[in-house]
């Protein structure tokens, strides 16, 4: 649950190298080569389980919007009964996908409809489409954790969100996002696993496992589930959206690794009064989140101390400088290619910032947690309702078609290209810092880097 733009700059700064992977257009035409890209499923390498089963991106668009008035979690109160508001949600997601027979093959689930949200074959990995996330620091996870341990998720959508999809991408060549919002009842779930072993996170034994081609060469690992995050859209939020999680409990009585999910905590807004000055004197806390104590407790001893940023709701695997609704309302679509490194891309980045450098700069955390409800975090920019899957998608398409056909860029937007200011020679200077999200220990100096370090002082 995050954004950044220099996370945007690192997503597609691959593209141009991945795209050769990709099946080839049936011509030679701007619409073929888009709707090839568009059915990739994954273009990176796989090394030892050439013959395992693939990944398949599965696009199940409704042309109607499904009947979204009898959703099991629609009779529950979420912010009097959160924890039961989220097993309901996670039952919905769970009584056919984590079924042996489907085991997330959502392509296999032929009682439901589910989807996969299009455009990210560059980061999709070949075994189960699952992508990086954010890196664990030593002792994140657990007090005997003593490496940074890597964490991948992957994300599946209902029916209700797949017809937002379709909305958007009935044309691959021409993906539509003027006014676009998702309607009553979409649902998004990510299921996120981590190397983390047993003998590090003893809470993780049992859990469930999948090898993953996570390797820059295509080789695999043996990854345990960690954490699962569910957003919902509901109109008693006032922002619109509830995000919840769930951590892998291996304590908990239960036949299946789903049995022993347990609430981490449910979200509906930013607290934006909630610095740093008000938590450490006044006392604050969260009044737009709600968080298992149990778990709290758990982490409260952890170098990161809290979840999310003084108390607010956020994953385990998640920045602990952040929380889980405030880095999804950067779901927008400048309009225009926001290319890696470009001054576009600087001045992007002072638009939309993200999670405070300094957890105690008051000034730069109430910049980044703000509630938006339906507005875009950026004025003269298309909100794209809080699904970084749906953002990150268009930027990869603009981005390439700026890069491979950019003949075609004004052709295939319907929203007005976002008016950024040219800056005069020499005001920026290119960097290949990698997005602090992602930080790890391979490749970058994590004091330079990685941004959660005032949180790990304690």
């Amino acid at each position: 649950m995050k954004f950044s733009i220099l996370f945007a700059a690192f997503f597609l700064s691959s593209i141009s190298a991945a795209l050769a992977d990709c099946p080839a257009p049936v011509d030679s035409s701007f619409a073929a080569a888009a709707k090839a890209k568009f059915d990739c499923s994954s273009s990176l390498p796989l090394k030892g389980h050439e013959t395992d089963r693939k990944f398949q991106v599965h696009y199940d668009f409704p042309k109607t919007l499904p009947d979204n008035t009898k959703l099991p979690w629609l009779s529950i109160d979420p912010q009097k009964e959160p924890a039961t508001y989220m097993k309901a949600i996670l039952g919905y997601v769970t009584k056919v996908n984590a079924r042996p027979d489907i085991d997330w093959r959502i392509e296999d689930n032929k009682e439901e409809q589910w989807c996969d949200a299009p455009w990210f074959f560059m980061l999709r990995e070949p075994l189960r489409g699952m992508t990086t996330e954010r890196w664990s620091r030593p002792k994140e996870l657990h007090a005997l954790q003593k490496g940074w341990e890597r964490n991948f998720a992957v994300g599946i959508y209902n029916d209700v969100a797949c017809y937002g999809f379709g909305q958007i991408w009935g044309d691959p060549a021409f993906p539509k996002t003027r006014g676009f919002a998702f309607a009553e009842g979409a649902v998004a779930a990510k299921m996120l696993f981590t190397t983390a072993t047993p003998q590090d996170v003893p809470y993780l034994a049992n859990s469930k496992e999948w090898e993953v081609a996570g390797k820059k060469d295509g080789g695999t690992m043996t990854m345990r589930l960690l954490q699962l995050d569910l957003s919902v859209k509901d109109k008693r939020s006032p922002n619109g959206w509830f995000f919840g999680t769930f951590v892998y409990n291996a304590l908990q009585p239960g036949a299946t690794p789903y049995d022993r999910l347990v609430p981490v905590g449910l979200i509906w807004g930013s607290d934006p009064a909630l610095t740093a000055n008000a938590y450490m004197t006044k006392g604050a806390t969260p009044t737009e989140s709600w968080v298992n104590p149990l778990i709290a407790a758990q982490f409260y001893a952890l170098p990161r101390q809290h979840l999310g940023l003084f108390g607010r709701a956020n994953g385990p695997v998640d920045n602990p400088k952040s929380a889980c609704i405030t880095c999804h309302q950067g779901s927008l679509d400048w309009g225009t290619a926001v290319l890696p490194k470009s001054w576009q891309a600087s001045e992007a980045a002072k638009l939309m910032p993200g999670a405070p450098y300094d957890p105690y700069d008051d000034a730069a955390v109430t910049a980044y947690f703000r509630n938006i409800g339906t507005n875009s975090a950026v004025a003269d920019t298309q909100a794209l309702d809080y699904v970084l899957q749906v953002s990150k998608g268009i930027a990869a398409f603009r981005n390439w078609v700026a890069t491979d056909f950019p003949d075609q860029a004004a052709a295939t937007t319907d929203v007005p290209p976002y008016p950024f200011k040219p800056q005069p020679p020499g005001a920026f200077v290119p960097t290949d810092e990698i997005s602090p999200d992602l930080a790890g220990p391979e490749g970058w100096e994590e004091n330079e880097h990685d941004t959660t370090g005032k949180l790990f002082l304690r």
